[in-house]
């Protein structure tokens, strides 16, 4: 059937096909976007399977007995002192942005409580034990249940839980506001969370404001709406925080009017200061007003081993446009990225000053900002933008000859009359390749060469070896 079909299989083809293979009734299918659940009843096991047919993961069935109460494992057992908060279904999930949220449901022995009082979680630890997927009815412990009440901003739709988490504005982000964020630790343990939705004029993502805080191991996918000006899709702020390992592959758009604010949009982060984003990347397409970037809008720390593989658009609506791969704009006191490529398109449809297009930063930032980059590459396509485009870096934030980047073993593939950075006064550091180069073994071991022997006495403890990936460009180990 898969091979008949080609991508393109039918719910109602496959209910038919499993019937005749197992018998009437033995198995349950769900059309959940891009994938179908099986279900088999007698043996209570489900699985995730593609349009082509390809079985994705086998699923597990919830049975936390204490759903919507994070306090309890997945036995109702009460979690012990000092051990971590434990999430098992989407219950969990909800009961947890409304506990830092202070406001909204959560369940304590079986009964609806209303939260009156924001949890920030500081010196905690909460872990995502499995994975979890917005449009499935085996991530509920009940999906029809309607004691979470109205969430996504219509009472007259029924409140079940599936439903809000779907329609209207949808999930509602962990940490609403600067007074009410999240300052934990977060475990995603390499599991995801799958078709989050969001829509509405708040700062989005899954975490919207984190301080101090360190978010790791997670995988998103879903749809991010806003027209406000903070999205990302792990947090919309971070400041003092660590994210690490985290993979965005839900498909942002930020459409807000901009009136005097400047909208920050990424992948992984809206806004980030004084923050390190290691080992993280960006998958999917980004459509956003003024400073995007692949994996961060606006961003002052340390960007370690991370890529962007989708096409990110920034100035929709507005006068403002810094796009980069990586980042949009730099921030003081300063940005430093490590070992890290862009292979996505990059477009900026500004008109105004702060406009740029670029591989890997967009803009310098302002204020004295000092950027680093230092063995990174970009092959991804810089379309026109009304200051001009560059292969790795953009130009001076306003003409501020304040701000100073360094560049180190950079590379990017020739595009006409493409130059590797935008008002700077200097090239140094930079290398225009042509294409057989940049997917070549040889670009692979400049790469490496680097790390290996550390001239500039950079701390490269953390940075990942190079190899030439499956898709004929370099990539990591």
């Amino acid at each position: 059937m898969a091979q008949d079909s080609r991508g393109n299989i039918k719910e109602e083809v496959l209910k038919a096909k499993l019937n005749e293979e197992t018998g009437e009734g033995k198995t349950e299918v769900s059309d959940i976007g891009e994938e179908f659940e099986v279900f088999f009843v007698d043996s209570n096991r489900y699985y995730t399977v593609d349009k082509d047919g390809n079985i994705i993961e086998e699923g597990k069935i919830v049975v936390d007995k204490s759903p919507g109460d994070i306090t309890k494992d997945e036995n109702g057992n009460d979690i012990e002192e000092g051990q971590p908060y434990e999430i098992w279904c989407i219950e969990d999930l909800v009961a947890f942005s409304n506990m830092v949220n202070g406001s909204g449901i959560i369940i304590e022995n079986g009964k609806a409580i209303e939260v009156n009082k924001s949890t920030n979680f500081s010196n905690k630890t909460v872990e995502l034990k499995t994975n979890l997927n917005f449009k499935s009815k085996y991530s509920y412990a009940d999906s029809e249940r309607t004691d979470f009440g109205n969430i996504n901003g219509n009472e007259s739709d029924g409140n079940t839980l599936i439903n809000e988490m779907s329609t209207g504005t949808g999930f509602k982000p962990i940490g609403i506001s600067y007074s009410k964020f999240f300052e934990g630790t977060f475990k995603g343990n390499n599991k995801s969370i799958k078709n989050i939705f969001q829509n509405g004029k708040t700062q989005l993502g899954l975490f919207t404001i984190v301080r101090n805080a360190t978010i790791q191991d997670i995988v998103l996918t879903g749809n991010i709406n806003s027209t406000n000006y903070t999205v990302g899709g792990i947090c919309g702020s971070a400041e003092n925080t660590k994210i690490i390992n985290c993979k965005n592959k839900a498909n942002i758009i930020e459409q807000g009017k901009i009136n005097g604010n400047n909208p920050y949009i990424g992948g992984i982060v809206g806004i980030a200061k004084n923050t390190d984003i290691i080992n993280c990347s960006n998958e999917e397409d980004i459509n956003g007003d003024a400073q995007t970037g692949g994996i961060v809008g606006n961003a002052s720390g340390n960007i370690i081993n991370c890529y962007n593989i989708g096409d990110i658009t920034g100035g929709i609506g507005g006068n403002y446009g810094a796009v980069g791969g990586i980042v949009g704009v730099g921030s003081s006191p300063s940005l430093s990225i490590y070992n890290c490529f862009n292979t996505g398109e990059i477009t900026s449809n500004a008109t105004g000053v702060y406009t740029s297009a670029r591989g890997i930063l967009g803009n310098s930032g302002q204020n004295g900002t000092v950027n680093t980059i230092v063995n990174a590459y970009n092959i991804g396509k810089i379309n026109e933008a009304y200051r001009g485009r560059g292969g790795i870096v953009g130009g001076l934030w306003y003409h501020n000859p304040a701000n100073t980047a360094t560049l180190k073993n950079t590379y990017y593939q020739e595009d006409g009359e493409l130059l590797g950075y935008g008002e700077f006064a200097s090239a140094q550091g930079i290398e225009k390749q042509n294409k057989d180069y940049m997917h070549s073994e040889k670009l692979v071991m400049n790469l490496n060469n680097y790390i290996k022997n550390n001239e500039d006495k950079i701390d490269t403890s953390q940075w990942k070896d190079w190899k030439l990936g499956e898709n004929g460009y370099p990539t990591f180990e």
